[in-house]
């Protein structure tokens, strides 16, 4: 009988070694097989568990730091201009911060550019470096950006500049070797570095240049600013979520839960966020889009003057400026994203394409986000070019986690002016006129990376886990999140809910959200399903389902408790449930033995593949024995759960196949 892929992760896990991993951290044995998932190597296992107790990584570790903290040093001795270029989405604008808080605390006399989206594009340009230069800047110094931009730093070093490079994109074939120094992790050492945000390089920077410069103590407070805003720039960024970013995003959360600067105060105000219970879903929902709306809708230079603000007089009409501009950013996005769907379905009515290419009117500040709408409606990699009618179109691409955005567009840059970025993000430029050969070559250079989007319950498992209903508790909540801070290897953990009975549907939210309350033997939970199919509110008293699940916390007037989250569910077509396969168990424990056709006959409901899935799903479990003729019973088994069993998995994949809801 064949067994498909399993429904959860953990099934494919070895249990010996989770239950090494066990044994070895003291940890539950689920946990355990959480890590194994997340091909956590064993050295890494405690570092990464409790990141707050591991060793930062060290400035040292980028080559040409101490080259790059002499410089600045000299220019604070000597009394020149420095000028910081950096970048108008969050990671760039915090990157800036970072570096102009330091120079500021050394003395020097410094001006920050940020490019405009439109009017400059991204990163430095000859336009910037002229700028800088009338500026009487002698030092330039780029964050999250400058890797590529070769011909501006030659453009630079050819009217007497000194460029300090910091970025972490994607290089080209060669570094620029006209700059100074670069820090980048194509010259450093170790894997952490890379795994580094625009903003994480920048505070590296900053670390190093105030830990020679100032004393430690006044230094303090402002490294941990730093701190925060590394990590509002590795989460805007989605980095990976290596011990270093591990340790960042918590120690940084953690200082901006108590900070007390004007400009942070008055964002949270504006975005409605409480900063003392700051989260990452608040900073990825409410903070991060509102920094980078001033960058997609006017200019990111008002987001630096608000992390620079120092009082809250001039904080406050900075942050109202930035939520007038968030409010027409929603606007535009949707408006782009429905019309960018309804073109690509016009282009590829059958969906065969693997990769979508779109292009129009667009506000190019907002074609980054309606291309990670169209990931999250499609499953396809996505690219959405603004035509300003000069004849080039400029835009953003987005993909899933697992597809490498940025090395298909790489084997057709031929086509392109510019393009720039990492795995799951670019951006890029094209003539008009090369579009249909661009969008040719993108979707033949992206099939050997086609899964089939958003691959079918068939192939691939639905969730990490399976989650029994008893153990829904806040003990179970509390190992789960010791895997946050999350990012692209390292999604939030999800499990699968049943088969569980339907006791009763309750609408919410006007009837765009729903609360399932459920049945597992003798354990109820609810099941909270926001933006809901409209089809869920009439599911019926009685109905057998599962469902893909996340585990969060809630707190409600006082109260706080496991809840469960859907973002999928299946209603089930007559599944093998845990009392039937209860008396065909006590049925052969009584018997000692039982052929096929003695359980088919004792289940007449159920077909002779039914009785035989049960069966074999009981010899999986050691539970039983099979001989040529019959199932053996086996005498002092250890307790399993019928999940963990693939063949039972298999029966309730099959289950599902055909009648599926997703959020």
């Amino acid at each position: 009988m064949p067994v498909t892929t399993p429904l959860w992760r953990t099934a494919q896990v070895d249990d010996a070694l989770a239950e090494r991993i066990a044994s070895r951290f003291h940890l539950p044995h689920r946990v355990a097989k959480w890590l194994c998932i997340r091909n956590i190597p064993e050295d890494r296992i405690a570092a990464w568990l409790r990141p707050e107790s591991s060793e930062w990584l060290s400035s040292g570790v980028f080559w040409d730091m101490d080259a790059a903290v002499n410089r600045l040093l000299a220019a604070a001795e000597a009394g020149e201009r420095v000028c910081i270029v950096g970048d108008y989405d969050v990671d760039g604008v915090t990157a800036s911060a970072i570096l102009a808080t330091t120079v500021e605390a050394l003395g020097i006399t410094w001006r920050c550019l940020i490019p405009h989206r439109v009017e400059d594009g991204y990163g430095l340009s000859q336009r910037l470096v002229d700028q800088a230069y009338a500026l009487g800047s002698t030092v330039l110094v780029t964050v999250d950006n400058g890797i590529r931009a070769h011909e501006a730093i030659d453009y630079a070093v050819s009217l007497g500049m000194d460029v300090v490079l910091t970025d972490h994109h994607e290089p080209g074939d060669t570094l620029p070797e006209s700059a100074l120094v670069t820090l980048h992790w194509a010259r450093a050492d170790g894997s952490e570095a890379r795994t580094l945000s625009g903003a994480g390089v920048a505070r590296k920077f900053a670390d190093a240049l105030l830990r020679r410069a100032v004393q430690s103590a006044d230094a303090t407070p402002l490294l941990n600013w730093h701190t925060g805003l590394a990590a509002l720039g590795a989460l805007a960024d989605m980095m990976p979520m290596s011990v270093e970013n591990r340790k960042l995003v918590k120690a940084g959360l953690s200082f901006l839960r108590q900070c007390d600067h004007p400009g942070w105060r008055a964002l949270c105000h504006v975005a409605r966020v409480d900063a003392q219970t700051l989260s990452e879903t608040a900073v990825l929902w409410s903070i991060a889009p509102r920094l980078n709306a001033a960058g997609r809708m006017g200019t990111a230079t008002v987001a630096l003057d608000l992390l620079m603000s120092k009082t809250d007089e001039e904080a406050a009409p900075l942050a109202e400026r930035i939520e007038a501009w968030n409010r027409e950013r929603k606007e535009d996005t949707e408006r782009v994203f429905q019309e960018a769907l309804a073109q690509h379905q016009a282009l590829d009515p059958h969906g065969t394409s693997p990769v979508i290419v779109v292009s129009g009117p667009w506000n190019l500040g907002v074609a980054g986000i309606a291309a990670a709408r169209l990931v999250n409606a499609t499953g396809r990699p996505a690219l959405v070019l603004a035509d300003d009618g000069t004849g080039l179109l400029r835009g953003s691409g987005r993909a899933s986690d697992g597809f490498p955005l940025h090395e298909v567009v790489t084997q057709c840059k031929d086509y392109l002016v510019h393009f720039g970025g990492h795995e799951a993000a670019i951006g890029c430029a094209v003539e008009k006129e090369q579009l249909e050969q661009f969008r040719e070559a993108v979707c033949a250079a992206a099939k050997p990376y086609d899964k089939r989007f958003g691959a079918s319950l068939d192939d691939e498992p639905v969730a990490d886990d399976y989650l029994p209903l008893g153990e829904v508790t806040l003990e179970t909540l509390e190992w789960v999140e010791r895997f946050a801070p999350h990012g692209p290897d390292n999604p939030p953990l999800t499990f699968y809910v049943g088969p569980v009975t339907v006791v009763q549907v309750t609408p919410m939210g006007g009837g765009k959200h729903a609360r399932i309350r459920v049945r597992e033997g003798k354990q109820e939970c609810d099941l909270v399903w926001f933006r809901a199919p409209e089809d869920v509110v009439r599911w019926e008293r009685g109905w057998t389902v599962a469902a893909v699940v996340s585990l969060e916390r809630n707190t409600w007037k006082g109260r706080t408790s496991a809840q469960l989250r859907v973002t999928d569910a299946f209603v089930l077509r007559k599944p093998l449930l845990r009392q039937e396969l209860g008396y065909l168990y006590r049925l052969l424990h009584a018997r000692r033995k039982l052929t096929l056709q003695e359980a088919v006959s004792s289940v007449p409901e159920r077909s002779a593949e039914e009785a035989q899935i049960a069966l074999e799903t009981f010899v999986e479990l050691g539970f039983a024995e099979r001989t040529e003729s019959a199932y053996h019973v086996v005498e002092h088994v250890v307790p399993r759960d019928l999940r963990d069993s693939k063949h039972y998995q298999s029966h309730l994949r099959r289950s599902a196949s055909e009648v599926r809801f997703t959020s």
